[in-house]
């Protein structure tokens, strides 16, 4: 009986391809002994190395390697093993093949996603980092023209963010970028307009909008693509976590957006339309008079926030909170109902 380690495949390119995808580098071994080529590929254009990267095969995707397996080889969806690697999200393996070869942190999948976009929109933070050491280019655009930033805002990757934006700021800038620019990714637009601080508000990701603030306060002045303040757009939008975002990153609340109109005016104008069922309409009212909103300003056609509204009580908040703001005293307390007692009674 022969003690040669076996699997079961039809024929020795079955073979490696099949026992990479298990682990079995006793298989493996034997086969790269008898001469089989490490880059012999099966009919879908996947390799050993491959499948090793994809299941997170370490020992495997090294001994490959070393036996002059290629990290470069595209199967037949014009992935490589590092492209694999990065999917599955194994890390380690991603720092092996970068170890053995630096560059392929910019090596393209076909003509769509680098490697960069892969890991950002899958939200690998720990991924993203060994690429960015690596000198991936992070103004690289995909297919859809959107840079790393762009597919890890929309996602509301924050922590990929995070590291894309510190990267960003570190990075020295030619002349020509100075001149010309985008000199920053955060500044970067894809084929729409959009900026990936844009895709993160209209998503209403707010831990992404506030490492975006943090990183960049200016930020909070910005307009979308359609010319409208994103920060007016997050209080449309009913997002209150994101207009908090803005304005404890030192946002103006009394930011003037189109026709003169403030975040007030925008949140009454959104209660009025009947968005106000589940109780967020009021709440962003009250977290704008909160942060100081001033309750009495008027438009560009010299309309107050009141005007938009046809429910009497929040006028009568409005009006409270001016006169308030005004008077510089305490904004009274709403009216409560006060029990009194039954008449006398009727005698005849």
């Amino acid at each position: 009986m022969s003690n040669k380690p076996e699997i079961k495949g039809d024929g020795p390119v079955k073979d490696i391809v099949l026992a990479a995808d298990e682990g079995r580098l006793d298989v493996i071994t034997a086969l790269l002994e008898s001469g089989i080529d490490p880059n012999t590929v099966d009919e879908t254009g996947t390799s050993a190395l491959h499948n090793a990267a994809r299941r997170g095969h370490w020992h495997t995707a090294r001994l490959l390697l070393e036996k002059k397996a290629s990290p470069r080889i595209q199967d037949g969806n014009n992935a490589t093993p590092l492209h694999h690697a990065i999917r599955a999200g194994h890390a380690q393996i991603v720092r092996l093949f970068l170890e053995c070869d630096p560059s392929l942190s910019d090596y393209k999948e076909g003509v769509s996603y680098g490697p960069i976009h892969v890991a950002a929109v899958k939200g690998y933070a720990r991924i993203v980092q060994l690429l960015v050491d690596y000198n991936a280019p992070t103004l690289e655009e995909s297919a859809s023209g959107q840079t790393a930033l762009h597919l890890a805002a929309e996602r509301g990757h924050h922590d990929v963010c995070e590291i894309l934006l510190k990267h960003d700021k570190q990075l020295p800038r030619s002349a020509w970028d100075r001149l010309f620019g985008p000199s920053l990714e955060v500044h970067a637009k894809d084929e729409v307009g959009n900026t990936a601080f844009a895709l993160a508000v209209e998503k209403g990701f707010h831990q992404t909008v506030d490492v975006f603030l943090r990183y960049h306060p200016e930020l909070a002045n910005t307009s979308n693509r359609w010319k409208e303040l994103n920060f007016h757009l997050a209080v449309e939008s009913g997002h209150i976590k994101t207009v908090e975002a803005f304005l404890n990153n030192g946002a103006n609340v009394d930011m003037k957006g189109k026709e003169g109109r403030r975040a007030l005016h925008v949140a009454v104008a959104r209660h009025s339309l009947g968005y106000s069922i589940d109780g967020k309409a009021d709440a962003m009212i009250d977290c704008l008079l909160e942060h100081g909103a001033i309750a009495n300003a008027k438009d560009n056609h010299g309309n107050l926030p009141e005007y938009h509204s046809s429910d009497p009580k929040t006028r009568m908040k409005l009006r409270n909170h001016a006169t308030a703001q005004v008077s510089g005293k305490p904004v009274p307390p709403a009216p409560t109902s006060i029990s009194s007692a039954p008449p006398p009674a009727y005698k005849a």
